[in-house]
């Protein structure tokens, strides 16, 4: 599953065939025309990189009830390999020479260790040179969906609509987004530990449920009262409710950060002294290695939308129509982004001491984010462009 293959950007790196995890092999890189400790300005895709591949299943039944009413069950499901990834390819394949245990503290402040492997700057497979920013097409994901589907077609004057879907998305570090292909992906703890990042994906939306109905009042069509004062009247509404997205949870500062020792500081960034920025190839904090990836939930939301509306005839072929539309109509404060930031790093000292693994050393603390106004998961948004506090408008149209 492994090959070695010319990376035509002044240089080679190690190739990924599609569906490998890692390449084990060290390939030669030059030395020669650079300097120690350059960072050089890379951004590509391996040689080996090929489109992603979709397998997708549906099944569903239906059974239709007496007054047209229908009732369905579903299955939709999909299978995608090959998703870009990435990673420093300078690290793949390269086995770290470092061991760091780490003092974790969670929300209740019991204290327990982890160690973790760290990849120092001798670990490059060519010390000369910096990060090489690189994609790999070797990420897998699986979904499943149980979706369940009411529908009354109009009729006496009522229609109803509802939906409820159950669903599960799991990859090993799939990005959601335009930009995925060539700037993908929750940044790896390990790049030669890829299925390490198994786990919910960031579009993972476990539940939501969307109904609408649309009443049109039939009631005493003989009565004045009603014909011109209730009947003409159309009344619609439709509700949300859905649980909370996955929230990428990040670390504040890390070992090789700004005023580490150099004998600390890594060839990246993170606890494990490899994790890269997908966008900009330089080192970053990433996640807190003491939680899975997008295991922590954002909240959920629920909104309702309202609508009055009637027609008024003017003449033959001519109407106005007169619409009150509400939304978010009982004001349900939804949050639209939180705080992500999920632990704080401390290098060694007084107030951060430890005891390190045999054959580790002690790399610091990691202590839950404290913040009097952001802590994590509370809310830092609260609209977008489709949800927002309560608005009302009102407006007419002319038919002619």
């Amino acid at each position: 599953m492994l090959s070695r293959c010319p990376f035509r950007f002044r240089t080679e790196i190690p190739c990924v065939k599609a569906g490998a995890n890692a390449p084990v092999a060290q390939l030669p890189f030059p030395t020669s025309g650079f300097t120690t400790g350059l960072v050089p300005s890379f951004h590509g895709l391996s040689p080996n990189f090929v489109p992603p591949l979709t397998h997708e299943m549906d099944l569903s039944v239906e059974q239709q009830f007496p007054g047209k009413i229908a009732l369905s069950v579903g299955y939709v499901g999909s299978r995608a390999l090959r998703l870009p990834v990435f990673v420093d390819a300078n690290l793949l394949g390269q086995t770290p020479h470092g061991l760091r245990t780490y003092a974790v503290t969670d929300n209740t402040g019991v204290t327990s260790s982890l160690t973790e492997p760290f990849y120092l700057k001798t670990d490059r497979a060519n010390t000369a040179l910096g990060s090489l920013n690189t994609g790999l097409s070797v990420a897998n994901s699986w979904y499943h969906s149980l979706a369940l589907s009411f529908r009354r077609p109009f009729a006496n004057g009522l229609e109803i609509l509802a939906n409820e879907t159950w669903s599960k998305a799991l990859d090993d570090d799939e990005v959601a987004g335009t930009n995925g292909t060539f700037y993908g992906g929750n940044p790896p703890l390990d790049p030669n530990n890829i299925r390490g990042e198994y786990g919910r994906s960031d579009l993972d939306l476990r539940n939501r449920f969307v109904g609408s109905a649309v009443y049109q009042s039939k009631l005493l069509p003989d009565s004045k009262v009603f014909k011109y004062g209730i009947d003409p009247f159309t009344f619609a509404g439709t509700y949300i409710a859905q649980s909370g997205l996955p929230v990428v949870a990040a670390l504040s500062g890390y070992p090789g950060s700004s005023g580490a020792s150099s004998a600390l500081a890594g060839a990246d960034g993170g606890v494990t002294g490899a994790v890269m920025s997908s966008g900009s190839g330089t080192a970053t904090a990433g996640r807190p290695p003491q939680i899975g990836r997008n295991s922590q939930s954002a909240p959920g939301l629920q909104d309702l939308d309202f609508r009055i509306s009637r027609d008024i005839e003017i003449h033959e072929g001519i109407k106005l129509q007169v619409l009150g539309e509400a939304f978010n109509l009982a004001n349900h404060r939804i949050i639209t982004s939180v705080n992500s930031t999920y632990s704080t790093y401390s290098a060694p000292s007084s107030t951060c001491s430890g005891s390190a693994a045999p054959g580790a050393t002690f790399g610091g603390c990691l202590k839950p984010y404290v913040s009097a106004t952001a802590g994590f998961d509370t809310p830092s948004g609260t609209n977008n462009l489709l949800y927002g506090p309560r608005q009302l408008q009102v407006s007419a149209k002319l038919f002619f």
